[in-house]
């Protein structure tokens, strides 16, 4: 017998968690967590969307101005110059404020651009150091990984 559509929706969700749980809390690279990530499939992109939203959303409401955004991730690339050496705040200003502002798209997805590559990058780097800057870890990290699970299942903006 065949496993329902649920069932595999739910499973690459949970993969999606186990791989970005590596990544956040666990210290450990993308490269490390390839068969968790491939389980996952497009919900990998979909949770690590809801998990950059909820992090930056500790931040920003998503009625800020781009400048204003901007400004905030100048200030987490000076705080971190070194690991922020590749971060683009201003074009990175304009994608959060899509993804969470007034009529953000689903999880996972974007007006912008293709979630992917260098994007996805921008993301974990944003995650991480947001998160990182405003004391954010641990158990309550955890927390809102988990959120990010059910956002993305649930396709909430």
């Amino acid at each position: 017998m065949g496993t329902s559509t649920y069932e595999q929706s739910w499973d690459s969700v949970a993969a999606a968690h186990r791989a970005l749980h590596g990544i956040f809390l666990g210290g450990k690279q993308a490269g490390q967590l390839r068969v968790d990530i491939e389980l996952a499939g497009p919900a990998f992109v979909g949770v690590l969307s809801a998990f950059f939203r909820n992090v930056v959303e500790r931040v920003f409401s998503g009625h800020e101005s781009v400048r204003a955004v901007q400004s905030y991730l100048e200030l987490l690339k000076s705080a971190y110059p070194e690991e922020l050496s590749a971060l683009l705040p201003h074009p990175m200003a304009v994608f959060l404020l899509e993804q969470i502002g007034p009529g953000a798209p689903p999880p996972g997805r974007s007006a912008l651009c293709p979630l992917e590559g260098g994007v996805i990058h921008q993301m974990r780097l944003v995650v991480e150091y947001v998160a990182r800057y405003e004391n954010l870890a641990g158990p309550e990290l955890e927390l809102y990984l988990q959120g990010s699970c059910a956002r993305y299942y649930v396709g909430d903006c």
